[in-house]
């Protein structure tokens, strides 16, 4: 034991150095978890925060009862049932349209927290019976005033029901979910109803017409890990209507587009997940390396003393053991210091563990494997023989290259990570960090083979000088790969992180326009218009192009894609394209088809097909003009685009969207939302985007770089001062060739440059590589 405890004081330095690189290793995992965790969930929470008001809940609508409180409690105990374990906030609103259809038309709205999502302008709220509060664009539109008496209809009994205006009011957010959807709230008009007309629950229940109550169901505890419990707890909710309305009286029905966000989230999440594999592999592989090289050095420095415990007659496995054991305890010691370090930040996570438990383990084995080659019998083999070059490049390049291989092809194949279960395929999400080592791994291949090209070259002149540093380089293979190598990795990673961001933005903005087409876009829902013409909107402040839509779902043989016909205004398609599909005449309408929809149907430009749009169930005789690789407001995926007017003309259907170009889309949004009177869907990039989920990958692609680069110089620093000690014998042969120490380092120094500068070089480009053919398909642009 005092032998050991000796052996290890008089390696300090070098056993400080694991333990540096331990922690290194564990802090760079276990801080990229942390804060992947925390990064994810606000990402998650602010994609909910901005996504469309209809995508943020799940409803329950039915009919009114007889008793409306017994009907409240039975929906409410179902949808808590529904979300056992997902917390949620319910609301209820009751609605009557009243006299829909005729010009004294009013809309009246009760239930609880309506006065708490208003703002009292005039007057008060209603206290009792007989006392009403109306929206304030209602009372400009019909020109009621306080005081005023507002006939609602008859009651039961056949008498009338008054209300009595005692206040005016406004919403404090027309888009929040809990108005589920209602267009009076934010222009005063719903379908020709003014209102809503805020009445007592009293009121609603003496009313003759009978109200329909909603339930807005929100969830309150967003996060990456909770987003299965609510898809779950939607699943469950589907069965609702069967327990509280078994025989329908009530028409209760779940609606609301939950899922629709929950499925976007959970994308994002396993993309982004996906993406943190590339950090967290590049810093344990370059923690590997480091640490294997220090160790490697210090069983060299102790090659006498090893080789002569064995002489003495100690077993190679206990020599490898005591190794491994010392090994072990640096490492160890650096895990538990950095865990001790990120505990007040957060308990270590699974990969925080792995990866410890990991980097005690390499360092174990290669304590072991180098204790044991350093103890063996002296050989005959000269260090700079270059013999082992196969052995030491070739073989580790083509192992990782092959796994690089099947991780591409796994990622190639599915079009990104994440599986057709919707989770990251652990495979696919190491392809960068794998195909970042391949590439790293031929950098130093190539710098011998450039340093004996240009050594042979060099020999043609006079003097040592140029020779000396590229035969060094060209024949230390094993010595010289290491160093090239961890400059390279930790270039790479810096080169991926800096080329990420300006990638996932571009990814962004094609899914944002995917989504949108332009910067706003307007659906009115089923067969209904839009509040605006394009003039109309053309003319509002900010606006600089809109374009009519027709958007339906298209049936085409068993398949059903999606269609649209736009003015070329929308800009869907190139201009090149666009013209295409405007030229035709007659029945037949060209069209432009995505290359999914092509590849499906076999079809080329001049194939000619039938389409049924829904729910019309109008035919439309179609002819492929132009085949796309992506349409602007449906995206990569199978899907037609049509001029507007060449559809209109075969099909006679009205434009149901509204495009338009703008700067300030929120304002835009504001304005025609005030001008609905008919349910539509508003989106906005805000809406749709996912950044704030995948964009934590560039965060933390970021920072594992500086780990990274910080594993990667210390490897650099270990593996040249490994092979300056190994040297010793070299500098005393050149002094004696007449070689004198200052031109010696220089040599040396012109060495070590070069390769540093190879290394550096040699990374960024794998790392621009990486960039470039696989980032892409990893963030689902480049399938």
């Amino acid at each position: 034991m005092t032998f050991a405890v000796r052996r290890a004081r008089q390696q300090t330095a070098r056993l400080l150095l694991v333990l540096l690189a331990a922690g290194l290793v564990v802090l760079g995992v276990g801080g990229t978890d942390a804060l992947s965790g925390r990064l994810v969930d606000d990402g998650v929470r602010q994609v909910a925060e901005h996504a469309e008001s209809g995508t943020r809940v799940a409803t329950v609508t039915a009919l009114s009862t007889g008793d409306p409180a017994a009907q409240d409690r039975a929906v409410r105990a179902a949808i808590a049932k529904a979300f056992a374990g997902a917390p949620v906030a319910v609301s209820r609103m009751a609605v009557s349209q009243i006299s829909l259809g005729n010009p004294d038309a009013v809309q009246a709205i009760g239930g609880e927290g309506v006065t708490d999502r208003g703002d009292l302008i005039d007057g008060a709220w209603p206290a009792r019976s007989g006392e009403a509060a109306v929206l304030k664009a209602a009372a400009e539109i019909r020109g009621w005033r306080i005081g005023d008496r507002i006939r609602l209809g008859a009651d039961a009994s056949g008498g009338v029901v008054e209300v009595l205006v005692v206040g005016t009011w406004r919403a404090k957010d027309p888009t929040a979910p809990a108005w589920a959807g209602d267009p009076a709230v934010a222009s005063g008009d719903s379908d020709g109803a003014a209102g809503p007309v805020l009445i007592t629950d009293e009121d609603m229940t003496r009313l003759w017409t009978t109200p329909t109550a909603t339930w807005t169901i929100a969830p309150v505890a967003l996060t990456a890990d909770s987003l299965s419990a609510y898809r779950a707890g939607l699943e469950r909710l589907s069965q609702l209507p069967a327990k509280v309305d078994p025989e329908s009286r009530s028409s209760t029905a779940v609606g609301g587009s939950l899922g629709d966000l929950l499925d976007r989230q959970t994308r994002a999440v396993s993309g982004a997940r996906g993406m943190m594999a590339v950090p967290t592999a590049i810093i344990v592989a370059l923690g590997a390396i480091a640490i294997a090289v220090i160790l490697t050095s210090m069983a060299g420095a102790r090659r006498a003393e090893l080789r002569l415990v064995r002489a003495r007659g100690t077993a190679v496995t206990g020599i490898a053991a005591g190794a491994a054991g010392e090994a072990a305890a640096a490492t160890g010691a650096g895990a538990v210091l950095a865990l001790i370090v990120m505990l007040p930040l957060a308990s270590p996570g699974l990969p925080t563990i792995v990866a410890a438990a990991l980097t005690v383990l390499i360092a174990a084995a290669a304590a072991a494997v180098t204790a044991a080659r350093a103890s063996a019998p002296t050989s005959g083999t000269r260090s700079d023989a270059g013999r082992g070059i196969v052995t030491a490049l070739l073989v580790p390049t083509l192992i990782v290259t092959a796994l690089a291989a099947f991780a591409l092809w796994q990622l190639f194949a599915q079009g990104g990570v994440i599986s057709e279960g919707g989770a990251a395929d652990p495979v696919a999400s190491a392809a960068a960090a794998v195909a970042l080592l391949a590439f790293g791994l031929l950098v130093p291949v190539l710098a011998v083979l450039v340093a004996a090209a240009a050594e042979r070259a060099a020999r043609s002149g006079r003097g040592i000088m140029p020779v000396l540093p590229l035969r060094q380089i060209a024949r230390r293979a094993g010595s010289v790969a290491v160093a090239i190598l961890c400059m390279a990795l930790a270039a790479g990673s810096a080169t991926m992180a800096l080329g990420a961001a300006p990638l996932a933005a571009a990814v962004d903005r094609s899914e944002v326009r995917a989504a949108l087409g332009l910067d706003v876009r307007v659906s009115v829902a089923g067969q209904g218009a839009v509040p605006l013409t394009a003039t109309e909107a053309a003319a509002l402040p900010t606006v600089t192009r809109a374009a009519e839509v027709l958007s339906r779902d298209a049936d085409i043989g068993s398949d059903t894609v999606a269609f649209l016909a736009a003015d070329p205004s929308a800009e869907a398609i190139p201009a090149s394209d666009q013209s295409a599909i405007t030229v035709g005449s007659g029945s037949v309408v060209p069209v432009a088809i995505t290359r999914a929809l092509a590849q499906r149907l076999g079809a080329v430009r001049g194939t000619t097909f039938s389409i049924t749009l829904r729910p019309e169930g109008t035919r439309l005789p179609a002819q492929v003009a132009a085949i796309v690789p992506t349409i602007a407001g449906i995206g990569s995926g199978p899907g037609i685009l049509a001029d507007r007017t060449a559809a209109a003309r075969a099909g006679g259907l009205r434009s149901n969207e509204l495009w338009l170009s703008t700067s300030d889309a929120s304002a835009v949004a504001t304005e025609v939302r005030t001008r609905a009177s008919s349910p539509m869907r508003i989106l906005t990039a805000a809406a749709v985007s996912t950044a704030p989920i995948t964009g934590t990958a560039t965060i933390l692609l970021t920072i594992g770089s500086a780990a990274a680069a910080l594993l990667g110089l210390l490897g650099f620093l270990a593996a040249v001062a490994a092979d300056r000690t190994r040297r010793n014998e070299e500098r005393t042969a050149l002094r004696a060739l007449g070689l004198s120490a200052g031109r010696q380092r220089s040599a040396r120094l012109g060495e070590v440059t070069g390769i540093a500068v190879f290394g550096l070089l040699g990374g960024a480009a794998a790392g621009f590589a990486v960039v470039a053919l696989v980032l892409p398909v990893m963030w689902g642009s480049g399938a």
